[in-house]
């Protein structure tokens, strides 16, 4: 009676872990931008659907909060040469928030964050949105990866 109490238990724990770690890996899910232009990708996280877009120009792209437009950068990837990195770019990280976060043979990639409020002002539930997605642009910056 006592192993069958006992395996009934380890299958019910079982089942309880197995269900605990599907929900989880749900929950840590994410989208994945991939940038074939400039060979790297980013995670987002999954939270962010539907409340980001991304604008794209030569070098440089811009991740903003949907609601907060106009504004709502997020946070900004520049592709700089290394010769505009090193006219520009090193001098940069010392005046704004600008960060080298990858390079190859030809390029340099940066990360940046805004410099001042990208939030609609005096909107309460914008600017909880936009900092709440804020608050994940450092776990972004961290899953750069360049594409070989």
């Amino acid at each position: 009676m006592r192993s069958r109490f006992l395996g009934f238990c380890f299958a019910f724990l079982s089942l309880f872990f197995l269900s605990a770690c599907s929900e989880k890996s749900e929950d840590t899910q994410s989208i994945l931008y991939e940038n074939p232009t400039h060979h790297f990708t980013l995670q987002l996280p999954k939270s962010w659907e539907g409340k980001y877009e991304v604008k794209e120009t030569e070098n440089q792209i811009f991740f903003s909060s949907k609601a907060n437009q106009p504004g709502g950068i997020l946070c900004e990837m520049r592709i700089w040469s290394k010769e505009e990195w090193k006219q520009d770019g090193e001098e940069l990280t010392a005046i704004i928030h600008l960060e080298k976060i990858g390079e190859t043979d030809d390029k340099v990639y940066s990360f940046s964050t805004p410099t001042d409020v990208q939030w609609v002002v005096g909107d309460a539930e914008k600017e909880r949105e936009y900092q709440a997605m804020f608050a994940d642009v450092p776990s972004i910056k961290a899953s750069f990866a360049i594409q070989e």
